[in-house]
């Protein structure tokens, strides 16, 4: 596979709806990239250079999308025409609770933090796992949740709870943060849809790769709607199965073995180095839908059951 370094700057493709905030980017883009991760004091070298930087950042116009959107373009472009993709998406907090200027712009994050989140999608190469560049981001914050008395009686705290709960099943899914896992499909697929397929090529198939938090129905069906992707999604639910009249762990555990593979471990601090040999199952299932989703047949799928020996 070839690796193109290109030189253009990527800024100066963003649309900002103002020429001027365009030059701008490109200009502290070229900067960031021979000073990356310094303060922005250091990186400028004047003044009223440091101001206008401080300037574009607080500008609405120069929002996140903005200024992500040519890269995402570029990443696909590159890789448009590769018969295979693995777009692997994961989520990052970023911890910003010491800025207690910023406690009012960012959100609650667990474990007592205090900042953004961002979803990312990152293109592989399947078969040696290089980086290709990302196909896609998301950034948010989560909403601080309003004090509560200190004199709630448990019984109003418990009704409180429950129609807390309530709210958030009510919630359309679009404004749901699990809703990211869907919304990688739609967004992947239209910055491909804009592309001339290669000559003599074939559309890239790109194949979403999910840990738990993306086993949830609306992805299911959304690869049904989705042109040349394909979904690996770790399980996390013991779904309902139509044909088989049962449940999915235990129905992929009592099919046939399929081939042993060995695996090998790199050392960390957990671990020390060394070969696991796995036991492969796999079976094709049809999974039910839930209630939630009406007029939605059922989803058809392969499960895939690794264990290993010993």
């Amino acid at each position: 596979m070839e690796i193109k370094i290109l030189e253009n700057n990527l800024y100066e493709e963003c649309n900002f709806g103002d020429k001027r905030l365009t030059q701008r980017a490109a200009f502290i883009g070229e900067l960031l990239s021979v000073k990356y991760g310094q303060p922005l004091s250091k990186i400028f070298k004047t003044a009223s250079d440091l101001k206008g930087g401080y300037e574009f950042f607080s500008n609405p116009k120069t929002n996140f999308d903005s200024l992500t959107q040519p890269y995402f373009k570029q990443t696909a472009q590159e890789i448009n025409g590769t018969p295979v993709v693995l777009a692997v998406g994961d989520t990052t907090f970023l911890d910003y609770k010491k800025i207690l200027d910023k406690r009012e712009e960012y959100g609650p994050i667990g474990n007592g933090g205090n900042g953004l989140i961002l979803h990312s999608c990152l293109a592989l190469e399947p078969d040696l796992g290089q980086p290709l560049g990302l196909l896609w981001e998301k950034l948010w914050h989560r909403e601080h949740k309003a004090s509560q008395p200190s004199n709630e009686t448990q019984e109003v705290k418990e009704e409180r709870l429950k129609q807390e709960r309530k709210a958030k099943r009510n919630k359309e899914f679009k404004e749901k943060e699990s809703y990211r896992w869907v919304e990688a499909f739609s967004k992947i697929e239209k910055q491909f849809s804009t592309l001339e397929i290669p000559v003599g090529g074939l559309p890239s198939k790109i194949i979403h790769v999910f840990d738990r938090e993306g086993d949830i129905a609306e992805v299911f069906a959304q690869i049904s709607q989705t042109k040349n992707a394909g979904v690996v999604v770790r399980a996390a639910h013991n779904r309902s199965l139509e044909a088989e009249n049962g449940h999915l762990w235990s129905y992929v555990t009592s099919t046939t073995l399929k081939f042993v593979k060995d695996v090998e471990l790199a050392e960390t601090k957990k671990r020390n180095a060394r070969t696991a040999t796995l036991e492969v199952r796999y079976c094709p299932v049809s999974i039910s839908p839930p209630t939630r989703l009406k007029n939605q047949s059922s989803f058809n799928i392969y499960a895939v059951y690794a264990k290993e020996i010993n």
